[in-house]
């Protein structure tokens, strides 16, 4: 997992989608401070200033608050943030299912994806839209997304009666992604009256 992947924004300046890969690992386009991983879940930061601070990956993370959706949405996440709600992406789509067996014994079946499809994610007004880059669109409308299940790097969605689709971000961040559509569909709950959202995998749930 990239750090990036964790730190959706970066934990010192706040900036959303700040934290990029370049030739010197990866480092803040706000701020200029550098990330590193430095023994199993422990991560430095290297600021401009020449001082150092090692906390463990989990303790990054909980200096991120809650996202701001409609800061995002108008590129005022952070000083200086040039983020919209889109990102170049790969998608992989469930095109069945696969028995898995040990020692010759049944124990489940797992999804069977198809190869990766390049194009764009955005998340625009009640709906989730993965532009390919050959002209077609697949399209979640919120209230038809029935789970979101984050890995390390990679966000699966499932939409009633739609395949399972895993996006991974070359550039970006999956936490953020899920952090994105987390929001988005708590405050599309709340507006259609249907509760607070308090599980979203294996499957949606709400509570009055």
């Amino acid at each position: 997992m990239a750090i990036r992947d964790l730190l959706w924004a970066c934990p010192e300046c706040r900036r959303i989608a700040g934290i990029r890969t370049g030739r010197d690992g990866e480092r803040c386009t706000g701020c200029g401070t550098r990330f590193r991983r430095v023994r199993a879940a422990v991560i430095e930061a290297a600021r401009p200033d020449g001082s150092r601070e090692a906390l463990p990956a989990a303790t990054w993370a909980e200096r991120l608050a809650g996202i701001d959706l409609d800061a995002v949405a108008k590129g005022a996440g952070a000083p200086g943030s040039d983020f919209e709600l889109r990102e170049r992406a790969r998608a992989r789509f469930a095109v069945g299912e696969t028995p898995v067996r040990h020692r010759g014994r049944y124990l489940n079946r797992i999804e069977r994806f198809g190869p990766d499809q390049v194009g764009t994610l955005e998340l625009a007004d009640g709906v989730l839209v993965f532009h390919r880059d050959d002209g077609s669109d697949v399209a979640w409308p919120l209230e038809r997304i029935t789970a979101i299940q984050p890995s390390s790097s990679t966000l699966q969605i499932k939409g009633k009666g739609m395949p399972l689709a895993s996006f991974r971000f070359p550039d970006g961040s999956a936490r953020l992604w899920e952090e994105l559509l987390c929001a988005a569909l708590r405050r599309h709950y709340r507006e259609a009256g249907r509760g607070e959202i308090v599980e979203f995998q294996p499957r949606i749930v709400t509570r009055p």
